[in-house]
C-alpha cells in the first residue's frame, strides 16, 4: 500500500511549499492557544468560582500568537528543508 505523501521528493521546496508550511503553522499554534487560554480560564473559574471570559479577546490574542509564531515556524521549517535538500 502506498502512502500518500504531499511533498514529493522530487518536488523540492519552492514558494506553494512555503505558504502551505506557514498557512499550517498559523492554524495549529491558533488552536494551541485557544485551547491554553481556555484551560488557563477553567482554572481560574475552579479557583473563584467566577467565569471571566471573552471570545473577542481570547480569539484576537490567540490569532496575534499564532500569526506571529506560525510565520517563523514556516520559514524555519523552510530553510531546515531547504539545507537538507542541498545536502
Amino acid at each position: 500500500m502506498k502512502l500518500i505523501n504531499p511533498l514529493k521528493s522530487d518536488q523540492g521546496v519552492n514558494l506553494k511549499t512555503l505558504i502551505m508550511l506557514i498557512t499550517r503553522c498559523i492554524i495549529c499554534i491558533f488552536i494551541l492557544a485557544m485551547v491554553g487560554c481556555l484551560l488557563g480560564r477553567l482554572m481560574a473559574f475552579f479557583k473563584t468560582n467566577a467565569l471571566f471570559f471573552d471570545w473577542g479577546k481570547d480569539v484576537f490574542y490567540s490569532l496575534k500568537v499564532g500569526v506571529s509564531a506560525g510565520v517563523l515556524a514556516g520559514f524555519g521549517i523552510r530553510i531546515k528543508a531547504k539545507l537538507q535538500e542541498r545536502k
